[in-house]
C-alpha cells in the first residue's frame, strides 16, 4: 500500500489522521531497517526472520521454526541451507531424538548484528527516557491495542 492508496471504506473517519500517518512511516521506516540489516549481515529476508527468531528464542527444528514463520518446512531446509551455507547458524544433533537436529545461530551472529541494531536501540531507549510515565502508559497501551489489531487481522 502506498501513501496515495486509498486504505478503505472511511465511514466519518478525518481527512487527515496523524496516528495512521505516523504508523506508515514508522512501518515504512521498519522495513526499511530490516532491508538495510539484511545488506549488512547479507541475508535475504527469510533469512533474517529465521535469525531474529533463532537470537530471540534460542535454537530451534526446522520444523519448529516453519510452523512459528507460517512456511513450509522443503522452503524453510532451503532458508537453512544458505544461513549455513553463510556461516550464520549451524546444525548441531538434538540432544534427545537423533533423528532431529538443532539450529543454532553462529556466535558471531548475534554480536555482528547488534552492532547495527544498537543505534535504533539506543534511540527508542533515549525517547522513552524523555516520557513522562504517563506518557509511557498511553503509548504502551496504544501499542498493545495495535498489535492486538495486528493479530485480529491476520487471525493470530
Amino acid at each position: 500500500m502506498t501513501a496515495n492508496q486509498p486504505t478503505g471504506p472511511q465511514s466519518g473517519a478525518p481527512a487527515e489522521d496523524p496516528i495512521r500517518d505516523q504508523l506508515r512511516n514508522l512501518t515504512r521506516r521498519q522495513q526499511r531497517f530490516e532491508r538495510y540489516l539484511g545488506r549488512q549481515m547479507h541475508v535475504d529476508p527469510a533469512g533474517l526472520a529465521v535469525m531474529d527468531r533463532l537470537v530471540s528464542a534460542g535454537s530451534a527444528t526446522p520444523s519448529e521454526l516453519a510452523r512459528e514463520l507460517s512456511t513450509s518446512t522443503a522452503a524453510m531446509t532451503l532458508v537453512i541451507d544458505r544461513l549455513a551455507d553463510g556461516g550464520h547458524v549451524s546444525r548441531q544433533p538434538h540432544p534427545s531424538d537423533r533423528r532431529k537436529v538443532l539450529v543454532t545461530p553462529a556466535q558471531q551472529w548475534e554480536e555482528a548484528a547488534f552492532a547495527h541494531v544498537e543505534p535504533l536501540v539506543a534511540g527508542i531507549g533515549e525517547i522513552t527516557e524523555s516520557m513522562t510515565p504517563e506518557e509511557q502508559a498511553t503509548v504502551a497501551a496504544f501499542l498493545e491495542r495495535a498489535v492486538a489489531a495486528y493479530d485480529r487481522a491476520t487471525k493470530v
